[in-house]
């Protein structure tokens, strides 16, 4: 009988696997750090554990879990995540070894910066629909295209990759079932789905990615997701139904391309995932090589969140439902503490330096130090951070910070700059929400 407790570090997995740190949680899984003692390699280790007796709904997710392995390791692209083994205990817990990714979803970026510039955006799903256009060519469709589901990651020499990850309701395209389960579970996210999906139709093939990565797009440049929804339901209608406006921070030549992806028939919208990409830079007027530095100028931050900070319930590795949560992360923020303490030092040095030779009385002379009383040691100042909000419906931009005083003046030059990290966080290791 599969286990249902939790591993603990050190653990030895498969024989060669030694766990090293809990990356995070959820309702029927876990993400392990682990190394691989026989190439000294550290990979991620998806771990499903059983948590119910049996039943229809736990061999469909056993199911996609084993299917997940199947085809992702089919699949041999630079924006696509590696696959690299499927392994089961000998009490049938099954174990799926994967690359080890650092930096963060493209769902964490978009709310912690807001919208993005069509060029960034553009640059940033670009490779994904490269990677969906590998994907349908071995006959594939990833059925689950969405922030969550897109890694922002940063590689050891500091280049930016996005990555397609979770193919865990991928089809064939010669076999493609129904969206829902047995159970009656849709699979996916809501608003997200092609229209085509939501209609349970079988006859499904890459234009549905094309349409899912397409609302990816509008939702990363503008903020809003067009089919976002009180519930599930309300996101399924919307899909069906909505018609999606132009907004104004989409370019026009930009918008025609994706007023056409969104197209509720499969027929009207561009044939491939190629297609699209190359019709968005077209309508950009921009080069690859222009994209690609877009790509590699944008910050995704990596945290250095220890396991045993990660609240418990904030993701959910295997889903089973329509909403998934995603896995909320502390950012430090002490790189710009830095700076402005550099910029203080250099202001005290510079007064010593003009005020030498001035006259002043000489200075009194230090106090002695005494010796710390034992026991005592100096409590390092902590941060504290805040509380993760619940996961919203909308990529909305974060927040304006409040103004220092209500009589401040309103000109330019009196507007306090926004500190800026000095350089990208030394990498250390997360993976994507599952």
């Amino acid at each position: 009988m599969p286990r249902s407790s939790r591993f603990e570090p050190q653990e030895r997995v498969a024989g060669k696997y030694r766990l090293r740190r809990l990356l995070a949680t959820g309702g029927m899984g876990e993400v392990w750090v682990a190394r691989n003692e026989a190439t000294e390699a550290d990979v991620a280790l998806k771990v499903l554990l059983r948590h119910r007796a049996g039943g229809a709904a736990e061999r469909d997710v056993e199911e996609r879990f084993r299917q997940e392995a199947r085809l992702s390791a089919t699949l041999a692209h630079r924006n696509i995540v590696k696959v690299f083994d499927l392994v089961e205990e000998p009490d049938g817990t099954l174990v799926l070894v994967l690359e080890l990714l650092r930096g963060e979803t493209l769902h964490d970026y978009a709310r912690r910066l807001g919208p993005r510039p069509a060029l960034e955006a553009v640059a940033i799903v670009a490779p994904i629909l490269g990677a969906l256009a590998h994907a349908h060519a071995e006959g594939l469709v990833h059925r689950d295209v969405s922030p969550a589901n897109i890694f922002l990651a940063i590689e050891p020499d500091g280049r930016v990759i996005p990555k397609l990850v979770d193919f865990g309701i991928a089809k064939r395209m010669e076999s493609v079932s129904p969206s829902l389960t047995v159970a009656g579970d849709v699979l996916g996210t809501p608003r997200y789905m092609a229209p085509e999906r939501v209609r349970d139709s079988t006859d499904v093939d890459g234009r549905a990615d094309v349409f899912s990565a397409a609302v990816v797009l509008y939702e990363l440049v503008t903020g809003v997701c067009p089919f976002a929804a009180n519930s599930a339901a309300g996101s399924l209608a919307a899909v069906l139904e909505r018609t999606v406006d132009p907004d104004p921070r989409i370019e026009p030549r930009v918008w025609l391309e994706l007023r056409r992806a969104l197209a509720k028939r499969p027929y009207e919208r561009h044939a491939t995932a190629s297609e699209l990409a190359t019709a968005l830079r077209t309508a950009l007027g921009v080069t690859e090589d222009a994209l690609e530095a877009a790509l590699q100028a944008t910050l995704p931050q990596v945290t250095d969140t220890p396991a045993e900070d990660v609240p418990r319930t904030s993701l959910e590795l295997i889903r089973s439902g329509p909403s998934p949560r995603l896995l909320r992360r502390r950012v430090p923020g002490l790189a710009w503490l830095a700076g402005a303490g550099a910029l203080a030092a250099g202001a005290a040095i510079a007064a010593l330096v003009l005020g030498r030779g001035a006259s002043r009385p000489p200075p009194a002379p230090a106090p002695p130090v005494l010796p710390a009383s034992s026991g005592e040691t100096a409590a390092p100042q902590r941060a504290t951070a805040a509380p993760a909000e619940p996961p919203a419906t909308a990529l909305s931009p974060p927040p304006a910070p409040a103004s220092a005083s209500a009589s401040a003046p309103a000109s330019p030059s009196a507007a306090v700059p926004r500190p800026r990290p000095l350089g990208r966080p030394k990498p250390v290791a997360t993976t994507p929400g599952f």
